[in-house]
């Protein structure tokens, strides 16, 4: 078994990496999104709940923009989130010698 300390995570990749998990999970909620929001809209429309009716096709506008800018806007948090925990953990690491992980190598390998 050998022993390795991680002393330093490059920032803008560990963002890339972030943002692009963040951006697969916004793919995944967008038609959450448009779900639950159609069927808000539709019990408006039903008159089920008494919403104020300004411009009839907004909801379903707003719906659809927010199903399209969500993958966006949770990959571009996720590469900023990414970015500062990367930048936090490698000052930390500075302190405390960072995370210490035990591997150990693969029998035939």
């Amino acid at each position: 078994m050998k022993k390795f300390r991680l002393l330093q995570i490059p920032p803008i990749r560990f963002g890339v990496v972030m943002g692009l998990i963040n951006g697969v999970v916004g793919m995944i909620i967008a038609p959450l999104f448009l779900i639950t929001l159609g069927i808000a809209f539709t019990a408006a429309e039903t008159g089920a709940v008494t919403v104020p009716k300004f411009f009839p096709a907004v909801p379903w506008f707003l719906a659809g923009g927010l199903a399209v800018f969500t993958p966006v806007i949770n990959a571009f948090g996720g590469f900023l989130a990414g970015v500062l925990i990367a930048m936090v953990y490698n000052f930390s690491a500075r302190w405390t010698g960072g995370i210490e992980i035990v591997l150990d190598e693969k029998p035939g390998a």
